[in-house]
């Protein structure tokens, strides 16, 4: 992903209380000009955080036409990238006219946590990645030189809070998302950032409670894999061919803990192992048979927000690769 700015994710705020679903309707071509107040939040490291699409299809506001459509393909990482690149597009143009400047950067490979959360099983990726670490590097620096970061970081008090507003609006109102484990957090619906995802998107407040709902789906599969207690012994079986191999880890954890904080010596070559191993023991196999199993049932959980998300971001892609070849 990108090394941007997720300013907009300081806006999001947890609570338990009913919100205000009235929202302000404003365009791309307004200018909006606001003195309230603004709120001053730490730079992160990326602005966009796409995650994956699941499936099946039905309208956001429940109308029963879509439904009946044929359900959207899963979009590839490409066509993910493109729904990012447009999104900041979009949002450059605004904070434009709103007077500020904004870079669009390039989307950077997903670290090694993301893909691989517990075994690496891709022979041809650790022969050239190994644990990850270049990759880690090139986010970091990245996150150093982002042009957004040292923008805003080079503004004056007041003209950042002007700017923080611009982008991600006056206060968290407008926008509400029930999150499992989190309970419900807001944003503005307003600013930029909304403003970008409202064109690209349409229906701006199904889109914020798909994603953050989506995305919360996505970590607790994830989690739900790793402590799959079917793990246990195709671990054991795994930790056997790699000792085997004269490779003495227990558990694929261990390895990239050995490997986290610097270059040694077998770096590629263990890393290959564990793929290998993870392929040849079944481990690998597993992994990908629990994953879809515990995905699946969580989805069926929130069945509205993932076919919502599906549906709108397959409806956008076309519009997306109009703005980034517009440029």
């Amino acid at each position: 992903m990108a090394a941007q700015l997720r300013l907009h994710k300081a806006h999001d705020r947890t609570s338990r209380q009913a919100a205000d679903n009235s929202g302000a309707t404003s365009r791309l071509n307004r200018r909006r000009r606001r003195t309230g107040r603004a709120m001053i939040v730490p730079f992160l490291a990326t602005l966009l955080s796409m995650a994956a699409v699941w499936t099946t299809a039905c309208t956001p506001n429940g109308s029963h036409a879509a439904q009946r459509q044929q359900s959207p393909r899963h979009l590839t990482a490409a066509e993910r990238e493109v729904l990012a690149q447009a999104e900041k597009i979009l949002t450059r143009d605004c904070m434009r006219k709103e007077g500020f400047s904004f870079w669009v950067t390039p989307e950077l490979p997903e670290p090694l946590e993301r893909l691989f959360p517990y075994v690496i099983d891709d022979k041809q990726w650790a022969a050239a990645n190994g644990y990850g670490r270049g990759i880690r590097e090139r986010r970091e620096t990245s996150a150093r030189n982002d042009p957004n970061r040292r923008y805003f970081d080079s503004l004056s008090t007041d003209r950042k809070a002007a700017a923080i507003t611009a982008l991600n609006g006056p206060a968290p109102e407008g926008l509400e998302a029930d999150v499992p484990g989190m309970g419900k957090i807001r944003h503005s619906d307003r600013g930029c950032v909304s403003d970008a995802q409202r064109v690209l998107y349409t229906d701006l407040r199904a889109w914020y409670r798909a994603k953050k709902v989506t995305d919360a789906l996505a970590r607790s599969a994830t989690a739900a894999v790793v402590h799959d207690p079917k793990l246990v012994p195709m671990t054991r079986e795994w930790a056997d061919c790699m000792h085997e191999r004269g490779l003495s880890y227990d558990k694929p954890q261990e390895t990239r803990e050995h490997f986290a904080r610097r270059s040694r010596a077998g770096e590629l070559s263990t890393a290959q192992a564990e793929a290998a191993c993870a392929q040849s023991t079944g481990l690998a196999a597993t992994l990908r048979k629990l994953s879809r199993m515990h995905r699946q049932e969580i989805d069926s959980h929130h069945s509205t927000e993932v076919k919502n998300r599906a549906l709108l971001e397959y409806k956008a892609l076309s519009r997306a690769r109009d703005i980034v070849r517009r440029g």
